[in-house]
């Protein structure tokens, strides 16, 4: 029992000094730059919607504008 105890901790021993070891070295390895980014070139799957024609919608910015609704009655 006292063999197997002893030889788990020599094992348990030696990979933590071999994990220090690799944490050691590593930064040298990571200190070149990451590689850039690529460019999402992909396109939406979907647009938003706009209600209402263009004519419709720039009469309601009008009437805004003048602080009337759209038929033209104050406000």
């Amino acid at each position: 029992m006292k063999k197997t105890l002893a030889s788990i901790i020599a094992a348990a021993f030696a990979l933590a000094s071999v994990s220090v070891f690799a944490q050691a070295s590593a930064p040298e390895a990571s200190a070149a730059a990451p590689a850039p980014m690529k460019a999402d070139k992909s396109k939406p799957k979907h647009t938003l919607k706009t209600h209402g024609t263009k004519k419709g919608m720039a009469k309601a910015a009008a009437a805004s504008a003048a602080g009337t609704n759209d038929k033209g009655a104050a406000q």
